[in-house]
């Protein structure tokens, strides 16, 4: 692989992260199952092989809680003291920032794509001091062109170095092609499902689509496994089994957030 280091930083712009370069997610706690049934799947994927840094979230189709999966698998890997940082990847259609109220006006993973900044300029500190994250930014009307060019192969080798753990949100591999672009740049990839919902042939033809351009499945997690009344369910799947309430959590009790972390 090339050595990208000397276009890290633009000429005149900072190479290192400033302090003053925080957000602050909005949490509502997990109930104990599903933060247990979060762990386990952080302790699978640690499980799967030495080699795994940069691991993508995808989904079939849209809405099936691919970015809560990984926004909450990221905050896992920060809370073993493990340098973690979260990429929102979905440039289409992200809901990170709505969904955890992320506020303040910051250059994202657009800007760095189409050369206006340097990767230091993109990343954001959090509150969990092992927790940077990196947003989207604008929208762009090419995503495609810009996951597949070397811009994007500096961003996965600059964050090999730097981290212990990636974890990039993508958008749904069976409606758009990012998905398998950005997962095939990783070191595997989790799949999620809706149990009862996400139809078979989708999730086969997500398989599919990904076996197809290489990339490695580390597992899949059914969302919404036994769900109830007021609560959903998840579980992860290729050989690991368990089940807690999960997902629309978040969605269906709103109320006051409040800042931080819930451990």
């Amino acid at each position: 692989m090339a050595e990208y280091e000397p276009l890290w930083t633009i000429p005149g712009e900072s190479s290192e992260l400033e302090e003053e370069k925080i957000i602050f997610p909005k949490f509502k706690p997990l109930p104990f199952r599903v933060k247990e049934a979060i762990n386990i799947l952080r302790g699978n994927i640690q499980l799967s092989g030495y080699d795994i840094k940069l691991v993508s979230v995808t989904s079939a189709v849209p809405d099936e809680g691919k970015s809560s999966v990984s926004f909450h698998l990221a905050d896992s890997f920060a809370s073993l003291g493990k340098k973690t940082l979260f990429v929102d990847c979905d440039i289409r259609k992200s809901v990170i920032r709505e969904r955890y109220k992320i506020t303040g006006n910051f250059d994202g993973l657009t800007e760095f794509l189409v050369g206006k900044c340097a990767i230091p300029d993109i990343v954001m500190q959090t509150d969990v001091k092992t927790l940077d994250v990196i947003m989207t930014g604008a929208m762009s009307p090419n995503p495609s062109e810009l996951i597949s060019g070397e811009r994007f192969q500096m961003l996965c080798q600059w964050c090999r170095q730097k981290y212990d753990y990636v974890i990039m949100d993508t958008p749904p591999v069976n409606t758009v092609i990012d998905g398998t672009m950005i997962s095939k740049c990783c070191d595997g990839t989790v799949l999620v499902v809706v149990s009862g919902q996400t139809e078979r042939n989708q999730a086969l033809k997500a398989k599919r689509q990904l076996e197809y351009a290489d990339v490695r499945i580390l597992g899949v997690v059914a969302n919404k496994v036994g769900a109830q009344k007021n609560g959903y369910g998840y579980g992860y799947g290729y050989g690991y089994g368990y089940y807690s309430k999960y997902d629309k959590y978040e969605e269906e009790e709103p109320g006051e957030h409040e800042h931080g972390r819930h451990r």
